[in-house]
């Protein structure tokens, strides 16, 4: 997916414009337990939980093309065995996320394989958009639209007790010790499958996200991606560097061994 494709599908990212049909998350405990789960239609959620997903949501699409969203394709042997990663996230995806048995495996796929040592929430939402034509003009005509994006996005939360401190109690009007209570935090990982590509669903491919461009969590891509994990930003330039002062270096002493 290039720039322009993730800007498409992040902008349907609002209270107005998206068409989430189901969300769906699992809470796990700092000793890999599921402590909660939930399925629910996201567009009966109350107004202010809809913006906090949203706004996950986004997170999950944010940063630079090569450092933390990364263009994966599936390996052959993934779409063609029974068990194959890109096998069980399409009966995934065509489930709508309706079936609790696929739902329970993919929780515990990701919980066999993050190696996250404290709590976090992993949520799934499905869409299916209907892709508009774009004229000449540059502008969308969803009269002309023939297709459409069904997809499923992953984001995976770190869940972190808040910080003690004060506060003030509008009830009793004191300052007093604040309740500590245990907030998702903007997501670490993700994907998007499949992928959106020339604005129309690639099914042999999915968009990575990670918040930390040298944490790829390579475990998480091998067994619930299919991997292998791709070279992390900074890897890719130093491999980039070292090419570049090679061959500089056998230029110079070519140039060298031919002036003398």
């Amino acid at each position: 997916m290039n720039k322009k494709e993730i800007a498409e599908i992040k902008k349907r990212f609002t209270k107005t414009k998206c068409s989430f049909t189901r969300l769906c998350g699992c809470y796990v405990d700092a000793d890999k337990q599921k402590r909660m789960t939930l399925k629910e239609a996201f567009l009966g959620l109350p107004e202010e939980e809809m913006f906090k997903y949203i706004d996950i949501f986004r997170k999950t699409l944010s940063g630079s093309i090569g450092k933390t969203l990364l263009n994966m394709e599936f390996p052959t042997e993934q779409e063609t065995k029974e068990d194959g990663t890109q096998v069980f996230l399409m009966k995934l995806l065509q489930s709508k996320l309706t079936d609790d048995e696929l739902l329970d495996a993919f929780y515990d796929k990701v919980i066999e394989n993050y190696g996250y040592p404290e709590n976090y929430f992993i949520i799934l939402v499905h869409d299916a958009y209907d892709i508009p034509k774009i004229t000449t003009d540059g502008i969308e005509n969803f009269d002309a639209s023939e297709y459409v994006y069904d997809y499923i996005l992953c984001s995976i939360c770190p869940v972190k007790l808040t910080k003690p401190g004060l506060c003030y109690n509008a009830e009793t009007n004191h300052i007093q010790d604040r309740i500590r209570d245990w907030l998702v935090q903007p997501p670490e990982l993700g994907f998007l499958f499949p992928a959106f590509n020339d604005r129309n669903m690639d099914i042999h491919s999915l968009l990575y996200y990670t918040k930390k461009t040298e944490e790829l969590h390579e475990d998480f891509i091998n067994d619930c991606i299919g991997g292998p994990a791709p070279m992390s930003f900074k890897t890719q330039k130093a491999v980039f560097q070292e090419i570049i002062e090679e061959t500089v270096g056998d230029v110079v002493n070519y140039l060298s061994e031919k002036s003398n």
